[in-house]
């Protein structure tokens, strides 16, 4: 069997972001660097978990960089 990404629901991405439903949305919608959903099926949204972390790592600001002063 091949080696398939890990596969997040939408309750599993907003609980790795620290925000609610709503506002993992509305991060979609307004961000363009987040990653596109997989849509599954009618109301079966995923997102793949590895394009989650590297966008959260993306975001995170470098210990003494520019936006740590």
């Amino acid at each position: 069997m091949p080696n398939l990404p890990k596969l997040m629901s939408v309750k599993e991405t907003a609980d790795l972001l620290s925000v609610s439903r709503a506002t993992l949305y509305r991060i979609q919608k307004r961000d363009p660097r987040f990653p596109e959903p997989l849509h599954l099926s009618r109301g079966c949204v995923r997102w793949r978990a590895d394009q989650i972390s590297a966008y959260i790592n993306g975001r995170t600001p470098e210990p003494n960089g520019p936006e740590s002063e």
